[in-house]
């Protein structure tokens, strides 16, 4: 390992679970473990980007402990010990507390980056590039924390948005902002005038900070959290870590860390980066982000064995390549199968598949 790589750690968040990409992602199979676009997992292509930044021991997976299996099947280079799993969801506070006390009670001059295993990075180089930036700039203001700002492209009402404030310094061409606050998701109106100002931009929950740091702000705005995850870090690799853990997990509150530290804190930065993201929060989403060159003559994107005959604008995924999906007279249409399903859906209407999921749980179907 590098010698100027010994104290970062790259931290991927791999515990959601949802059905707003069904029929692919599930409870028992979220969308992280899923091939939505391409050839690989989300959660492959996270550590793809995660090993361009740190050494592989240095890669932590914060989930649950029913995807402890999923995780070894599609991450087997990850070490064991480097799983933080938990017996219950707490959101993402509690998670990334939890790994932070444990990556400190291991190094304590440790930088984190937290990332996430579900969401879809087109520009792999700038993504790589910004994140060195911020771990820069974390190690030269260690008593700050940096979050990735997305330059947005759109008025999304499904996203939280972070404001800049004044310039704080520039790192490597890059601009880095003091941030003035951050915004739950806001209606449509808002979001034009968010969009419109230019001073703000999506919240990825992408996070670059020093655990020393981190931990004495958790200390100082949560000091049940804090004693909790401290607890359980002094047990690590002792017999009854796990049962304390669970324990102690389940009594955490049920809270996100932007409301836990990152909207409390006084020293935040953001950095606007444009990396080609997506939290892929629809069918639609994924068919908007397929490059051009990838479509047919017609515009089409196809996966599997496809047959299409006067087809226009239509996105296909067939997980199955021995199954022939044939379109005849479609436009601007979103098929996606797998063995359990086939949904067909308008583009612009993919967001009522959520209906769909619905009426499946009113018929008793449970694995969605």
């Amino acid at each position: 390992m590098n010698k100027n790589d010994e104290h970062k750690y790259v931290l991927i968040m791999a515990g959601g679970s949802g059905s707003r990409l069904y029929p692919r992602s599930t409870d028992s199979l979220p969308k992280q473990f899923q091939k939505i676009v391409g050839d690989k997992t989300l959660i492959e292509q996270a550590y793809d980007r995660a090993i361009k930044v740190v050494d592989e021991s240095h890669i932590y997976i914060s989930s649950n402990h029913k995807y402890v299996d999923l995780i070894k099947k599609y991450l087997p280079n990850i070490p064991i010990e480097n799983y933080i799993t938990e017996p219950i969801k707490r959101n993402t506070g509690p998670a990334i507390s939890l790994a932070t006390a444990l990556i400190y009670g291991k190094d304590k001059e440790a930088i984190i980056i937290v990332t996430h295993s579900d969401h879809l990075v087109i520009k792999t180089d700038e993504y790589v590039s910004s994140i060195k930036t911020g771990i820069k700039t974390v190690k030269d203001n260690p008593k700050y924390i940096l979050c990735i700002g997305i330059n947005p492209t759109s008025a999304h009402t499904g996203l939280g948005y972070i404001e800049k404030d004044n310039l704080f310094t520039k790192t490597d061409g890059m601009l880095i902002y003091n941030t003035k606050r951050f915004v739950e998701k806001p209606n449509l109106d808002l979001a034009k005038s968010y969009v419109a100002s230019g001073n703000f931009f999506w919240n990825a929950g992408y996070f670059i900070y020093q655990a020393k740091h981190f931990l004495v702000e958790l200390k100082k705005f949560n000091l049940k959290i804090y004693t909790g995850v401290t607890k359980i870090a002094k047990l690590k690799n002792k017999k009854d870590f796990s049962k304390v853990l669970d324990k102690e997990f389940i009594k955490f509150q049920d809270i996100a860390v932007d409301n836990l530290i990152m909207e409390k804190t006084k020293n935040l930065l953001v950095l606007p980066v444009e990396i080609g993201w997506s939290d892929i929060g629809s069918w639609d989403v994924v068919a908007d982000m397929v490059n051009i060159s990838d479509k047919d003559m017609n515009g089409n994107y196809k996966e599997g064995t496809v047959i299409s005959i006067d087809t226009h604008n239509t996105t296909i995924l067939s997980h199955d390549k021995s199954k022939i999906i044939a379109t005849v007279g479609l436009d601007n249409f979103i098929i996606i199968t797998t063995d359990e399903a086939i949904v067909i859906v308008p583009k612009g209407r993919s967001e009522d598949i959520k209906k769909i999921v619905i009426e499946l749980t009113k018929r008793g179907v449970t694995n969605i």
